[in-house]
């Protein structure tokens, strides 16, 4: 069943990557025209009357383009990749058992194996696969840039990395929700794509921005002060749990 699991999510696997090291191949030969066009356009917001600076903010981030550590953190990790991480949990999460609930071969899995094994293998291959896209995603950034003749640490891409591997986790455990209680494959992905557009728009009110998890995803807090989030982190690890425990018992009593 392991192997049957890999064969199924490996085209979008494939696919997954092969989008996202063009999107990196862009991040970094934009490098240079990036921090120029940012610099120009600090240099163009300093000459602004200073009540036009209030209202924009601090533009000094705008010069730390320069720096090739915090361009990889904030242009791939807090952008290009950060942004379209919980699609591509999605896109591995969505059929994991909805697709066996729609196609009816949940009966045949069933028939080999009881339904502690079933999940404990699909809900952990799949948990493998975010995360091994997720790492590899991440840690190609620093390789890239290094490949491309920026001087570019790892250290930034690691802390960057332990954000986005618990960030990715729960979603993939939030998705499996939508998938193993669903018995078509088109409502996981309709009520995935709508969690991952309203979590930002939640993030507007501050009473509640905490709900939002993409500035953590974003690792936009490594960004600005290069330390991670701990708290955030435990947290989102403790709901992961919850969440995976309410997948199996969903999936325990499900009636075929």
């Amino acid at each position: 069943m392991f192997y049957k699991e890999l064969n199924e999510m490996k085209l979008r696997v494939l696919i997954i990557f092969a989008v996202l090291i063009m999107a990196l191949v862009v991040t970094v030969v934009m490098r240079p025209y990036a921090a120029q066009m940012m610099e120009e356009m600090a240099g163009q917001l300093e000459q602004l009357p200073d009540f036009l600076k209030n209202l924009i903010g601090d533009v000094s981030s705008l010069t730390r383009l320069n720096d090739d550590d915090y361009y990889l953190i904030s242009q791939w990790q807090g952008k290009n990749f950060g942004q379209f991480l919980p699609f591509v949990v999605l896109l591995i999460a969505f059929p994991i058992f909805a697709k066996e609930f729609d196609k009816k071969t949940i009966y045949f899995l069933l028939s080999r194996k009881n339904r502690k094994d079933v999940f404990r293998v699909k809900y952990f291959t799949g948990m493998a696969a975010v995360l091994a896209v997720t790492a590899l995603l991440s840690l190609l950034g620093p390789l890239f840039m290094n490949l491309a003749g920026y001087s570019t640490g790892f250290i930034y891409s690691l802390k960057a990395l332990l954000q986005q591997a618990a960030g990715a986790v729960f979603f993939y455990a939030l998705f499996t929700l939508l998938s193993v209680s669903s018995r078509d494959q088109v409502r996981p992905v309709v009520f995935g794509i709508v969690i991952v557009i309203g979590l930002p728009i939640i993030g507007i009110i501050d009473a509640i921005s905490w709900l939002n998890p993409y500035p953590f995803i974003l690792a936009s807090n490594i960004a600005q002060s290069e330390n991670i989030d701990w708290i955030y982190l435990g947290a989102l690890v403790a709901i992961t749990a919850v969440l995976t425990a309410v997948d199996y018992k969903i999936f325990e009593r499900k009636e075929l």
